[in-house]
């Protein structure tokens, strides 16, 4: 699974435990969109920041825990 699904999955369910609001504005604060290969996408981290969402850049199947 891409790196950008990993992250709009979590974004999804932390917005829903939490229950706040995060647009696409806030989204594009946080990360680049980036291509990677032929019609593949990343969500790259900003520089300077820390990534916002831990353990979604690792191909590890347990990433939805």
């Amino acid at each position: 699974m891409p790196m950008m699904w990993r992250v709009l999955f979590t974004l999804e369910r932390i917005i829903e435990q939490e229950d706040m609001e995060l647009g696409m504005s806030e989204l594009a604060e946080l990360y680049n969109l980036v291509s990677h290969r032929s019609h593949r996408y990343l969500f790259k981290h900003k520089p300077g920041q820390e990534h916002p969402i831990l353990k979604t850049t690792k191909n590890d199947t347990n990433w939805k825990k």
